[in-house]
């Protein structure tokens, strides 16, 4: 009987039963190597987080298909069902919303913690954010743009297929308080929260808007926000809207003085467009109750960090 001998990395070469030594001049070589490659390179399997679940709901509204990520809390759910906050941008936004739940609204290493269930929209095959469709679902059709422009103006199919097809199914699969429920986006997801507070604002008990797009809405965007629609929830409960915005996402650093970046964060005013907004409905909306905050220091990217833990605050908030 022989003795086979195992060299794991003979002149930094893949490992190959010693046999096949003499032959790899022949051209086996490069086959060895490449099988070594793909299996030392091969991706691992994806990870879920912790307590989530996960389906993909096809949408007759919109015509997509949609990744649904539900994260539940540890706390058991209250004698009416779970609160339901629906988060935008659910690829990019679900780790850092639920890892913010889980650990700032503990009583202690073990207490239960927040009862709201995370239910993340987002989608397939997506790893943080997809850019076509998001820009497709969260901005509002606005009169006088190009009426061609099929990449734009599907957030009223986009609020039609939460309301028809995800939250049916979210209350077919959990214990909810459907008079319990939250939106909550940044950027054009919070352009959409703000677009849907306006038009439906019976539809959710919450609204949370951070650094909402309003310029989307072109130069005057409170008179067109203003002219949109219902004035009262028709059950008599006013909303509660959060509204927040970065300190420094209206105004260019050092660097960017003189760029079109400069001029881009000017035109786009995102400070003063969202103050003007809160402004005007503590006037015109009395009956809602609505905050607004500028987090000090913090860029259109790193708000949702420290506007996260606010928003927590604001859905634990009487």
């Amino acid at each position: 009987m022989t003795s086979e001998s195992f060299d794991a990395g003979h002149h930094g070469m893949p490992w190959c039963p010693s046999p096949l030594r003499a032959a790899l001049s022949t051209g086996l070589l490069a086959l060895c190597w490449a099988v070594a490659s793909m299996a030392q390179g091969a991706t691992p399997p994806g990870v879920t987080l912790p307590g989530s679940r996960e389906f993909t709901l096809a949408s007759a509204e919109t015509g997509g298909d949609y990744l649904i990520q539900v994260s539940l809390p540890d706390a058991p759910p209250p004698a009416g069902g779970y609160p339901v906050l629906y988060l935008l941008d659910g690829n990019a936004r679900l780790p850092l919303v639920q890892a913010a739940r889980d650990t700032l609204t503990r009583r202690g290493p073990n207490g239960d913690g927040s009862p709201w269930l995370i239910v993340a929209i987002g989608y397939p095959d997506t790893r943080r954010f997809d850019l076509e469709r998001r820009a497709l679902d969260y901005t509002p059709a606005v009169a006088g743009r190009d009426e061609a422009d099929d990449r734009h103006g599907g957030a009223d199919a986009f609020l039609d297929f939460i309301e028809s097809r995800l939250k049916p199914e979210i209350a077919s699969r959990f214990p909810v308080d459907t008079a319990r429920e939250a939106l909550f986006g940044h950027s054009y997801g919070g352009l959409l929260t703000v677009h849907a507070l306006m038009t439906r604002p019976t539809r959710f008990a919450r609204y949370i808007a951070i650094s909402p797009s309003l310029w989307w809405y072109g130069e005057a965007p409170l008179a067109h926000l203003a002219a949109l629609g219902a004035s009262e929830r028709e059950d008599g409960e006013a909303p509660r809207v959060m509204l927040g915005v970065g300190g420094d996402e209206q105004t260019p650093g050092d660097g960017d003085l003189g760029t079109p970046r400069a001029e881009r964060l000017r035109e786009r005013a995102m400070i003063d467009n969202a103050r003007r907004l809160a402004d005007w409905l503590a006037v015109h909306r009395p009956g809602w109750r609505v905050g607004f905050s500028v987090f000090p220091g913090e860029d259109h990217g790193s708000v949702m960090w420290p506007a996260t833990r606010a928003a927590l605050a604001f859905l634990h908030s009487p």
